[in-house]
Order: C-alpha cells, then sequence, then structure tokens
C-alpha cells in the first residue's frame, strides 16, 4: 500500500462509532504507520506483544518507589495504547491479517483492565492505606468486564433466534457509514449544523473505554492524584454498565430492530 492511501479514513471510524480518547490516539498511530510499515521484520503480532509489555511496565511504575515513576507511566501508557491503535492497521496494511492475531489483540485489551485497575488499587492503597481504593479498583475491573458481558449476551440471543443476525448487523453497519457521511457534510452548511456537528462528535465525552482508562491514568499520575483516577473509573463503570443493562433488556423485548445498529459494550 502506496503512503498516500494510509488516509485517516483507513484508520479512524466515523465518530458517531468513536469515543473521544479514541479519535486522538489512532491520527497518532497514522502519521506513524507509514514509517513503521517499511521495517520488514515489525510484525502485528509484534507491535500488539511490545504494546502490552510496555503497558505493563507503565502500569508497574504506579507503585514502584523509583524517582519520577509516575512520570513513566503518564509517558509509558500513551505510548502503549498507541501502539494497540497501530498493530491492526500493520496487519491491514502489510497484509498480515490472521485469526491469531486478531484473538491475541482482544484478549489483551481485556488483560489491560484488570492490570491498570489493580495497578491504581495498589498505588492508592499504599498512599492512603486505605483499603476502599482496593474495593475501587475491583468495582472499576468487574463492571468494565460486565459492559463485555452484557453485550456478548445479547449477540448469542440474537444470534440464536436469527443465524443471518451477523450479516444484517454488517449490512446496518455499512448503512450506517454512508448516512452519517451524508449527515455531516450537511450540517457543516449552516450555524446551527456546525453546532449539532460539535456535539454528535463529541457526545462520547460522557463514555469511559480502554483509551480514557489509559488518558486519565496518565492525567492522575502526572498530578499524582491515582485516588482521584479510581473514583472517576469506579463510578463511570458502575453508571455505563447499569445503562446498558436496562437498555440492553429493553431493545431485546421491546425494540429488536434496534440491535441491528453497531453495539457498544
Amino acid at each position: 500500500m502506496s503512503d498516500k492511501k494510509l488516509t485517516q479514513k483507513n484508520i479512524i471510524e466515523p465518530p458517531y462509532f468513536s469515543n473521544w480518547a479514541d479519535l486522538l490516539f489512532p491520527r497518532i498511530a497514522n502519521a506513524i504507520l507509514p514509517f513503521i510499515s517499511r521495517i520488514n521484520w515489525i510484525t502485528p503480532n509484534i507491535v500488539t506483544l511490545v504494546s502490552f509489555l510496555l503497558y505493563v511496565l507503565g502500569c508497574l511504575f504506579l507503585f514502584i518507589d523509583l524517582p519520577y515513576h509516575l512520570l513513566y507511566t503518564a509517558i509509558l501508557l500513551p505510548v502503549a495504547y498507541i501502539g494497540d491503535c497501530l498493530d491492526g492497521q500493520l496487519a491491514r496494511t502489510k497484509k498480515l491479517s490472521s485469526d491469531i492475531g486478531n484473538y491475541l489483540d482482544k484478549v489483551v485489551d481485556v488483560l489491560k483492565i484488570y492490570i491498570i485497575t489493580l495497578s491504581l488499587a495498589v498505588s492508592a492503597y499504599q498512599s492512603t492505606h486505605d483499603v476502599l481504593y482496593i474495593y475501587l479498583g475491583f468495582t472499576a475491573c468487574f463492571f468494565f468486564n460486565f459492559r463485555y458481558y452484557i453485550k456478548l449476551e445479547t449477540i448469542f440471543s440474537q444470534f440464536n433466534k436469527d443465524p443471518q443476525y451477523l450479516i444484517e448487523c454488517g449490512k446496518r453497519r455499512r448503512e450506517l457509514y454512508s448516512l452519517k457521511e451524508m449527515q455531516y457534510t450537511k450540517l457543516t452548511k449552516s450555524l446551527p449544523g456546525k453546532v449539532k456537528l460539535l456535539w454528535l462528535k463529541h457526545r462520547s465525552i460522557f463514555w469511559v473505554d480502554e483509551a480514557e482508562f489509559v488518558v486519565f491514568t496518565s492525567l492522575g499520575a502526572l498530578v499524582n492524584r491515582v485516588d482521584l483516577v479510581l473514583w472517576v473509573l469506579a463510578v463511570s463503570q458502575v453508571l455505563i454498565a447499569t445503562w446498558r443493562l436496562f437498555e440492553r433488556g429493553y431493545q431485546t423485548y421491546k425494540a429488536p430492530e434496534q440491535l441491528l445498529d453497531p453495539m457498544r459494550k
């Protein structure tokens, strides 16, 4: 693939599907992709593993008492997440996509949430000796993964009722991509439209996923407020999981047609 084809559209989904932090890191990955793709020995799986190791190291620095250890966390976690955005794009660029690579990427993504919440909890406990932060770390981790369970259980339920469900979801996703592109183009032609577009692009600021875990932890490390990060992550995951629990229940029994839309955890 030539450098000209490595455009923003290759890496960033429309704002309708993206979290606010996931509109930042992929842009950086997109910028370095042409350079990385020229290095023959760098494979997508190598990027995944190196990214994971940097992530673990960044989390360890949360509670390892060394000079400037929180600064290392603030640097390493964003770098690791850029690698997490890069591996899939590199696989598509080099035509090295594989089932094992996709599996590895998904598995370590979930494992990272356990590692970062545990590290935050240990760090906060070391600083305060308050066991509450251990519970907050557990809460953030559990409810994040509970969101995954709700999503997967909903998908399995629909697939069991209709084996064509996933195919229909793919069609609906492509339709939404085209529809949103046309809507965004139309909205840019007026001031009220631009205001609405601003909201559509950034309404996901209320959502907290993997990228936001990294952003909040890095910022918390910079200002030495890991305890505050735990509160943000725990409360956000409880609220989001509770919303998803009732939303998916309503859609399953009252509005199953909505389950064809791209399903977020």
